[in-house]
């Protein structure tokens, strides 16, 4: 009779899902060839490379810029340079002093006048305190080899060449 007990009594589901999972376990193992690369493994490869790429990246720009080079700011070498002379007429010196500031002479240095200046997309706008306020934008382009800057003003059909004096 003791026997017919067991029978009537319901077995706990708690105990059997733990029983199955424990038994679930053991069958899991798997051979040593065959275990599968964790996510951890598959992120820090991907760093790696991403890491690798960007060194081998950042040194070869750090060589290119050796080998050329570093060039100027078109402002900075305008500074740099110093004075500006017109090729076609000596006694016009344009002097960039600092960004956005210059003096110009059309007489050699008999009377210097303030200009205010700015490079945006390939011109170069001047605004000169003259006898009257001045207002003259032009396209540019400088030679920082030759030290030759060309202002152009395609309106009024001129062109001027100014020369580095140093």
């Amino acid at each position: 009779m003791s026997g017919d007990k067991k029978l009537d009594k319901k077995p706990d589901m708690d105990e059997l899902a733990k029983a199955f999972d424990s038994a679930k376990k053991v069958g899991e193992d798997k051979p040593e060839g065959k275990k599968k690369k964790s996510g951890k493994s598959k992120k820090s490869i991907a760093f790696f490379t991403i890491g690798m790429l960007a060194l081998v990246g950042g040194l070869s720009f750090l060589i290119y810029r050796l080998v050329v080079g570093p060039s100027a700011a078109d402002a900075e070498f305008l500074i740099n340079a110093g004075e500006w002379v017109e090729e076609d007429e000596p006694s016009v010196v344009w002097k960039f002093t600092e960004v956005g500031k210059g003096t110009l002479t059309t007489d050699g240095h008999t009377t210097d006048y303030d200009f205010i200046w700015a490079l945006e997309n390939g011109k170069i706008k001047v605004e000169t305190a003259w006898l009257y306020k001045l207002e003259d934008t032009f396209n540019y382009s400088l030679d920082q080899g030759a030290k030759v800057l060309t202002l152009k003003d395609e309106e009024k059909g001129v062109e001027v060449k100014l020369k580095a004096n140093n």
